[in-house]
C-alpha cells in the first residue's frame, strides 16, 4: 500500500471500521473518496488488507495460509494469491456498498436531525450506538441509545438527566422525554416545573422535585421520587381507567408490564441510581498494576487468565463458570489451591464453630459471623451470574459499566466465598514490583432478576486481621470504594463475602480489584 492521500486518512478508515467514526468525519471521507481517485484507490487497498485480516477465518476454509501470506506480503502472479485478489475483491466491493449504504444513511441522519435542545454536560465511560454526541456538544430531538457508562445531558429550561446504561432515551422536547429502557434521574428547578418522563406504560409529570425514573425490559415502571413531589399516571393507550397518584418525598411508585395497575406508598430508593457522574480516576484495566481477578483466573495478574474461570470452595479445584448451583458445607474447611500461582487457598465462612481457618498456616478469622455455610461456586474471575429460575445468564454492570472484562475485571465473590492470596509468592513472581495497597470497587448490581433475600458483608483482612468491612442491606446496591493499605511485611490478603441467611441474589462483584 502507498501512504495515506493525507495525514487523517488511516485513522479515520479505522474508526470506520469499529464503528466508531462521526458524522462529520463520515461526511469527509466519503467526499474524499469521491473526488480524489486517489483517495479511492487508497481506501480499496485498506479494505482488501482489512478483509484479509478480519475474514481470513472463513478465507482460510477455501484457501491455504501461504496463499493469504503471498496475497498480504508480495504481489506475485500466482494462482493462490490470484484466488486470494478474486476473493478480496468481491469482499472489497460488499463492503464498499456497505459503507456507501451507512453514509447515505449518516447523511440522511444530519438533515432530519431535530433542533438542540441542551448540550452533554459531561459522560463517565460513556459508549453509545447511533447518536455519539461529545461533551459539551448539543443535544438534539431524537433518541440517544447509551450502552455503557453514565452521560449527563442539561436541557435549555435548566433540566438535568443523568442517564445510567443501558439506557434508551428520546428527547421530545425540553419539557419531556421517552424512557424506552434504563434508568435516568431528573432533576428538575422550578422553570421547568411539569417536565415529563414518558414510559412505555406510564407518564411521570415532574411537580417541582428530583426523581429516579427505572423502565424496565418488560414495560414495567417505578418512579422514585428524591425530592419534591411528581404526579404518576397510567398511560391511556393501555388502560382504560385514568388513574394517578401523587408520589411525595421519599415514596415510590410501581405501575405493572401491562399499565393497567399502579402501587404506591413504597420506599423510594437512591441506592438504584446514579446521582452524580463518577470519577474518572477509579480504578481502571488499563494498567500494570497486579489484577487479582486474573490470577484467580489462572493468569500472572498481567492478563494471561481466562475469564469465567473461578475456584471451587468444596474441592479448591479450578472450575469453567458460571456456577449453576446453591451447595452447602457443614465444615469451614480451608482449601488449598496449590495449581494457581498467588492463590493460597478458599474456604466457606460460618461463624458458627468458631474462628475459620483462612490460610495454609492456620490463621483465623476470629469475627467471622454465623451463616448457614450456603455457597455458589466460587470466587471467579468474571462479571456474570446465572439465575437459577429463570436459568439466564446476567450481565453485572457498576455505575452503568460492564465488569468482567479485560478494560474492567471483576471478581464475583458470592456470600458465602472467601479466599486467602499469597503476597510473598506474588511479590516472587514480580520482583521489580512493590506491593502498596489493595484498591477495588464493590457493590451488588442493581439489575438482578430479585431484590436480595439477605444483608451482606465483604471483608479484608490482612494476615487475619480485618482490615476493612462493608455491610449491605437487603435493600442496598451503592458502589463502594475500596482502598487499604498493605504494610511491607504483610504475607495474606483475604477477601470475604458473608450473608447471615439465604445468600440468594447476593450477587457480590469487587470491581478492578488491584494489588497497587
Amino acid at each position: 500500500m502507498s501512504t495515506p492521500p493525507y495525514p487523517d486518512m488511516d485513522e479515520l478508515i479505522q474508526r470506520l471500521l469499529d464503528d466508531q467514526i462521526e458524522p462529520d468525519e463520515m461526511q469527509r471521507l466519503g467526499k474524499a473518496i469521491r473526488e480524489d481517485p486517489r483517495v479511492r484507490d487508497y481506501y480499496v487497498d485498506s479494505l482488501l488488507v482489512s478483509a484479509v485480516i478480519r475474514r481470513s477465518s472463513h478465507v482460510t476454509g477455501e484457501l491455504s495460509k501461504s496463499d493469504l501470506i503471498r496475497a498480504i506480503s508480495s504481489g506475485a502472479n500466482q494462482s493462490g494469491s490470484k484466488r486470494v485478489v478474486r476473493y478480496l475483491s468481491s469482499v472489497a466491493a460488499v463492503l464498499i456498498f456497505g459503507v456507501l449504504i451507512l453514509a447515505s444513511v449518516t447523511l440522511f441522519r444530519q438533515r432530519t436531525q431535530g433542533p438542540a435542545i441542551g448540550r452533554l454536560a459531561g459522560v463517565y465511560e460513556a459508549q453509545w450506538r447511533g447518536a455519539r454526541p461529545r461533551p459539551g456538544e448539543p443535544v438534539h430531538v431524537g433518541a440517544y441509545d447509551l450502552r455503557e457508562g453514565v452521560a449527563k445531558m442539561d436541557l435549555d429550561q435548566g433540566t438535568s438527566l443523568l442517564l445510567e446504561a443501558p439506557c434508551q432515551v428520546e428527547l421530545k422536547s425540553v419539557g419531556e422525554v421517552i424512557l424506552t429502557s434504563g434508568r435516568l434521574v431528573a432533576v428538575v428547578p422550578p422553570q421547568a416545573e411539569g417536565f415529563r418522563v414518558r414510559t412505555r406504560t406510564a407518564l411521570i409529570t415532574d411537580l417541582g422535585t428530583e426523581f429516579g425514573v427505572v423502565a424496565h425490559r418488560d414495560g414495567s415502571t417505578e418512579a422514585h421520587v428524591l425530592k419534591g413531589s411528581v404526579s404518576v399516571a397510567l398511560d391511556p393507550n393501555r388502560s382504560a381507567r385514568s388513574t394517578s397518584l401523587v408520589v411525595n418525598d421519599g415514596q415510590a411508585a410501581a405501575v405493572d408490564a401491562a399499565g393497567r395497575t399502579m402501587r404506591g406508598g413504597l420506599a423510594a430508593r437512591e441506592d438504584f441510581f446514579v446521582l452524580q457522574l463518577p470519577s474518572s480516576s477509579r480504578p481502571s484495566g488499563r494498567s500494570g498494576r497486579l489484577n487479582l481477578a486474573d490470577i484467580v483466573g489462572g493468569g500472572n495478574g498481567r492478563g494471561a487468565g481466562r475469564l469465567n474461570r473461578g475456584i471451587d470452595l468444596g474441592t479448591g479445584q479450578a472450575y469453567k463458570g458460571p456456577a449453576t448451583a446453591i451447595r452447602r458445607s457443614q465444615r469451614s474447611e480451608f482449601r488449598p489451591t496449590p495449581q494457581l500461582r498467588g492463590v493460597d487457598g478458599v474456604f466457606v465462612p460460618n461463624g458458627a464453630a468458631g474462628p475459620v481457618v483462612i490460610s495454609s498456616t492456620g490463621l483465623t478469622f476470629a469475627e467471622c459471623p454465623r451463616t448457614m455455610g450456603s455457597y455458589y461456586g466460587g470466587p471467579a474471575n468474571s462479571g456474570t451470574f446465572f439465575d437459577i429460575p429463570s436459568r439466564q445468564t446476567h450481565a453485572a454492570r457498576l455505575d452503568g459499566v460492564s465488569f468482567g472484562t479485560s478494560a474492567h475485571p471483576a471478581l464475583t465473590l458470592h456470600p458465602n466465598a472467601g479466599i486467602t492470596f499469597d503476597l510473598d509468592r506474588i511479590r516472587r513472581d514480580n520482583p521489580n514490583a512493590r506491593i502498596d495497597r489493595f484498591t477495588a470497587v464493590c457493590g451488588i448490581p442493581k439489575d438482578l432478576p430479585q431484590a436480595p433475600f439477605s444483608p451482606a458483608d465483604v471483608w479484608v483482612l490482612l494476615d487475619g486481621v480485618v482490615r476493612f468491612r462493608l455491610h449491605y442491606p437487603a435493600e442496598r446496591s451503592a458502589i463502594e470504594t475500596v482502598d487499604v493499605p498493605i504494610p511491607a511485611q504483610t504475607r495474606f490478603l483475604t477477601l470475604v463475602a458473608t450473608c447471615s441467611g439465604r445468600a440468594d441474589y447476593s450477587w457480590v462483584l469487587v470491581g478492578s480489584p488491584f494489588l497497587e
